[in-house]
C-alpha cells in the first residue's frame, strides 16, 4: 500500500512539474502578436493549447491604410489552465517587390559621433579636454555653443573662433541628453586651440535592397548602418541612393567572413534614405524597380523550418535566385529570426555561403518574402541570421504613411 501511495506520489509530482514547465515554455514561445491577411484563419499549432477568442472593447489604432482589425484570444493548456492572452491583427493582403539588388549609400550623420579622444602636448604638459569634459566614445554631439553641429568643420570653426575659452556642448549618450563645458588647449606643436576629438560625420558604402513597393518605399540590409570604430549605429541626418555595381567577392572561410566589393555608377542619385534602424534602411526610390515580380509579405508563423531560396547580387547589378535552408525559426527575437545555411552550390563555390554586403537579401519561401538575411556566423560563413519581413514592413508603412502626411 506505502509502495502505491509512493507511486502515485512520483506521478503526480512528476505531472505537476510538467505542467509547470510546459505552461512557462509555451509561454514563452507563443508569440504575444499575430499578424494575418484577411480571409486567413488562426493555426496557432501548439500541441496541448487551446486558443479561446474573447471580446475586448479597446480602441483600435490604425497603423496604416493596410490594417483592418484586431481579434483577441486566450491560450490555455490543457483547455484549463491560463497562459496568455494574444491579438491577431488583420491585414489587406500586401504585395512587394523582392529585389536582392545593390545600392549605394551615402549617409550624413545628425550631430557628430565621437570615435575617440586623444592627448594634446602643451606647454604645461599633456592634456586631454574631450575626457576631461566627460565625453566617451559613442556620444553624439548635437550642439555647441547652442548652434547645431553637422560635421568635423562645423566644431572646428566654432574652437578656432573660442581663442581657448569654454564651450558649450550638448550630447547624446544611449538616448539621454547631457550637457558639458570644455576648454581647448593650445597645442605646442600646432599653435592651434584643439580638443582632442576624433568625430565621425559621414559613411559610405554597399548593401542590398531586400524589397520595394509599387509606390518606391523600400527597405533594406537588415540591420542598422554602425560606426565602424564604436559599433553604434549612426544617427541619420540626410542620406542619398546611388546605383550601385558589384565587382568582386573575397571568398569567407571560418574566423574570417568575406564581402562584396562595388562602385557607385556615375554619382546618380536614384532615392534618399530617411530611417536608420536596428532592422534596416529605409527610404523611397525616385521610381520604383522591378528586378522580379510582386510576391506577398509573409508573416512570421508561416516561416517554417526547411527549404527556400534567397535573392542576391554577387557580380553586377542583377540579382540571381540561390537555395538555403532554414534550420530553426525564433519569434520571439527582435531581429535574430532566422539561422539558414546556404545550400546552393554555385554560390558557395563563389563566395563561401553568406559575406559582408550581402545583408539585405532577400528570403523567400512558398513564394512569400518571409525576411531577410543579417549576419554571417564568424566561425562557419555558410550560416547566418535572418530578420522577419513583417518587421521591416512595419517600418516601411510607418514611412509610407509619414509621405501621405
Amino acid at each position: 500500500m506505502k509502495k502505491l501511495a509512493k507511486t502515485l506520489f512520483f506521478v503526480i509530482f512528476i505531472s505537476f512539474c510538467s505542467i509547470i514547465f510546459l505552461t512557462g515554455y509555451y509561454s514563452y514561445k507563443i508569440p504575444q502578436t499575430y499578424k494575418m491577411f484577411v480571409g486567413q484563419k488562426p493555426e496557432f499549432n501548439f500541441f496541448g493549447v487551446d486558443f479561446e477568442k474573447i471580446e475586448q472593447n479597446i480602441p483600435i489604432n490604425r497603423p496604416s491604410k493596410k490594417f483592418i482589425d484586431t481579434e483577441f484570444y486566450k491560450a490555455k493548456f490543457l483547455g484549463f489552465i491560463p497562459i496568455k492572452n494574444i491579438s491577431v491583427k488583420k491585414y489587406n493582403k500586401v504585395f512587394v517587390i523582392p529585389c536582392g539588388t545593390p545600392f549605394g549609400v551615402k549617409f550624413l550623420t545628425k550631430g557628430v559621433m565621437v570615435v575617440d579622444t586623444q592627448k594634446i602636448t602643451t606647454k604645461q604638459g599633456e592634456k586631454n579636454p574631450s575626457k576631461d569634459a566627460g565625453l566617451k566614445k559613442g556620444d553624439i554631439i548635437e550642439y555647441v555653443n547652442e548652434e547645431a553641429v553637422n560635421c568635423n568643420d562645423d566644431i572646428k570653426n566654432i574652437v578656432l573662433k573660442s581663442s581657448g575659452g569654454e564651450i558649450k556642448l550638448k550630447y547624446n549618450r544611449n538616448f539621454k541628453q547631457y550637457e558639458t563645458t570644455l576648454t581647448p588647449v593650445l597645442s605646442k606643436k600646432e599653435r592651434k586651440w584643439l580638443t582632442g576629438l576624433w568625430v565621425r560625420d559621414s559613411s559610405a558604402g554597399i548593401g542590398t535592397t531586400t524589397f520595394c513597393t509599387e509606390d518606391g518605399i523600400f527597405g533594406g540590409l537588415g540591420h542598422a548602418v554602425c560606426d565602424v570604430d564604436t559599433g553604434d549605429k549612426l544617427p541619420l541626418g540626410t542620406g542619398e541612393i546611388v546605383e550601385a555595381s558589384i565587382s568582386g567577392v573575397k571568398k569567407g572561410i571560418c574566423g574570417s567572413p568575406g564581402e562584396l566589393s562595388g562602385t557607385f555608377l556615375k554619382d546618380k542619385i536614384i532615392g534618399h534614405v530617411k530611417i536608420n534602424t536596428d532592422c534596416g534602411l529605409y527610404g523611397k526610390f525616385y521610381r520604383p524597380i522591378y528586378p522580379h515580380e510582386p510576391v506577398m509579405i509573409g508573416f512570421k508563423q508561416e516561416a517554417k523550418v526547411g527549404s527556400a531560396y534567397i535573392y542576391s547580387t554577387i557580380d553586377g547589378k542583377e540579382s540571381k535566385k540561390y537555395s538555403v535552408l532554414i534550420e530553426s525559426v525564433d519569434s520571439n527575437s527582435k531581429s535574430r529570426n532566422f539561422v539558414i545555411k546556404i545550400t546552393d552550390k554555385e554560390l558557395l563555390d563563389k563566395t563561401g555561403g553568406i559575406v559582408q554586403g550581402m545583408s539585405g537579401s532577400p528570403i523567400i519561401q512558398n513564394n512569400k518574402i518571409i525576411g531577410a538575411v543579417t549576419h554571417v556566423f564568424l566561425n562557419d560563413s555558410t550560416r547566418g541570421y535572418g530578420v522577419f519581413a513583417e518587421t521591416m514592413l512595419e517600418v516601411s508603412d510607418e514611412l509610407q504613411n509619414s509621405y501621405m502626411e
